[in-house]
């Protein structure tokens, strides 16, 4: 299925700062969502490409289930920041314009593959994990994306209109989009322990769009969601020399269903200075998630 076609970004919803009506971490990820110069494949959206792992019976019934719960989550997250903490003292802060954070929202899109001759039964460990980078971006030259190709894409600051001073880039080539858009360089699998914990722990409704009316109701709205989780794959980083390796990571950690914003946002912050984020894995009482660093 082609992903859906949205228009740019209305400058309208980023600029200029509102902060006491509008969310300014929404406004700071539709600014980056315009900034994806370079991108035609799902152009205007922000999301990643899904690979199922899991072929059973069971798992036949239970995806769809996961992958509408995931995108509810995943487009519940824009608001999560619009109501602060709980209570009357509380309601007045909320970020009352919710326009940008639903523009955001309805902007997430996943790809989501389902190949069971060549997907089914790959295990969650590092050879399995390197097959499916290496599918992933077998997958990305079909849809057009070259991952291999140099970035191209920014001029070199010194008003003379080439890129000469980088030699890896190429003048001749298109710019690529793959090192311009964070779905092309990370990939997200569901596997039978992912799949089950979407189903387990991942609820049919999000909280809903108000001031939480006392702590009771603000936890358990905190809590809705916290152990479900998907794998996330930094196919970049995993083609590396193992040698240049951060201690303990390999590419690859789990990540919440409302992460995948942040996720996307760290991401599409690094590419736009054309670096890397190094990511540190935490896992704390069973909930998984991540941070991120500059190297």
């Amino acid at each position: 299925m082609a992903p859906p076609t949205f228009p740019p970004v209305p400058r309208s919803l980023f600029y200029p700062r509102r902060p006491k009506t509008r969310d300014n971490e929404t406004a700071l990820r539709l600014e980056a969502l315009g900034a994806s110069r370079h991108t035609t494949y799902a152009q205007h959206l922000w999301g990643f490409t899904i690979l199922r792992t899991v072929y059973t019976p069971e798992s036949d019934a239970l995806f769809p289930i996961a992958m509408r719960r995931l995108d509810a989550w995943a487009r519940y997250s824009p608001h999560q920041g619009r109501f602060p903490k709980y209570g009357q003292a509380y309601e007045s802060k909320a970020v009352t314009d919710g326009e940008p954070n639903e523009e955001l929202a309805k902007r997430f899109y996943c790809d989501v593959i389902e190949d069971k001759d060549r997907l089914a039964g790959i295990q969650s460990d590092a050879e399995g994990f390197a097959k499916l980078r290496d599918y992933f971006r077998e997958w990305l030259v079909s849809v057009g994306v070259q991952p291999d190709l140099p970035p191209n894409h920014d001029d070199d600051d010194d008003d003379d209109d080439d890129d000469t001073d980088d030699p890896d880039l190429d003048p001749a080539l298109e710019p690529n989009e793959s090192h311009d858009d964070p779905r092309f360089r990370s990939v997200l699998v569901v596997d039978e322990e992912c799949l089950r914990s979407l189903i387990e722990e991942l609820p049919d409704e999000t909280p809903p769009l108000r001031t939480a009316v006392d702590r009771e109701e603000w936890l358990k709205y905190l809590r809705m969601g916290k152990k479900a989780w998907l794998w996330m794959l930094d196919t970049g980083y995993m083609t590396r020399d193992e040698s240049q390796f951060s201690p303990g990571f390999r590419g690859w950690f789990r990540l919440g269903p409302t992460e995948l914003l942040w996720a996307w946002y760290e991401w599409k912050s690094y590419l736009h200075r054309q670096s890397d984020p190094s990511w540190k894995v935490r896992e704390k009482d069973g909930v998984p998630g991540v941070w991120c660093y500059y190297y």
